[in-house]
C-alpha cells in the first residue's frame, strides 16, 4: 500500500481534539484530557486557541506535569550544585504536600507552559509532507491549518500506521 492522499483523508477534525482557550487554567486542562481519557481517546496534547481559533501553542502530559513541580524541583538544574546530576531525591522533599501542591498549582495560567508549534500542515498538503514533518520534527501531533484558523490535528499515531502498512506491503496485490 502506497502512502499516498492528503492531509484532509487523515486529520481528526477540531471538534473532536481536545483543546483549550488560552485564558485557561491548567485544571481545565486536565479536565479535558480526563473527560477523553474516560471516553478511550487517550489524547496526550491539548491545542491552545485564541477566540478566533488561531493556534497559539500545545500542552502535551510532560508540560503539564512540570508545571505542577515546585518552584525548587522545576528550576533545581539550574541551581543544583551538588556531587551528581540526580535531582530525583528531591523529589522526596514533595512527597507528603504533593497532592495539595499540585491542586494549587493547577489552578494558574497556562501560558508559561504552552509551547510553540513547530510546523503545521494544510489540508491538501500530501501525507508524505506530514511524514517528512513527523521524522524531523520532535512532535507527536501537527495541527492542520486553513487560513488562520485551526480545522484539525493529525497525529504521528496515525501516519506511523499508514507507514507500518507500507512498509510491510499490506493491501498490496500479491
Amino acid at each position: 500500500m502506497p502512502i499516498r492522499g492528503t492531509v484532509k483523508d487523515y486529520y481528526i477534525p477540531l471538534a473532536d481534539y481536545p483543546n483549550v482557550r488560552e485564558d485557561a487554567t491548567l485544571r481545565d486542562v486536565f479536565a479535558k484530557l480526563k473527560a477523553r481519557y474516560d471516553a478511550a481517546d487517550n489524547f496526550r496534547s491539548v491545542l491552545v486557541l485564541n477566540a478566533e481559533n488561531h493556534l497559539i501553542g500545545t500542552l502535551g502530559i510532560n508540560d503539564l506535569l512540570h508545571a505542577l513541580l515546585p518552584d525548587y524541583l522545576r528550576n533545581a538544574a539550574a541551581h543544583y550544585e551538588g556531587g551528581t546530576a540526580d535531582l530525583s531525591s528531591l523529589a522526596t522533599l514533595w512527597q507528603e504536600d504533593c497532592s495539595d501542591n499540585c491542586r494549587q498549582a493547577a489552578a494558574g495560567p497556562i501560558g508559561p507552559h504552552v509551547q510553540p508549534v513547530e510546523a503545521v500542515l494544510s489540508p491538501g498538503d500530501p501525507l508524505a509532507k506530514a511524514l517528512f514533518l513527523f521524522a524531523t520534527k520532535t512532535v507527536k501531533v501537527l495541527p492542520v491549518v486553513e487560513g488562520k484558523r485551526v480545522v484539525g490535528v493529525v497525529r504521528r499515531l496515525d501516519i506511523v500506521k499508514e507507514v507500518l502498512a507500507a512498509v510491510l506491503g499490506e493491501g498490496d496485490a500479491q
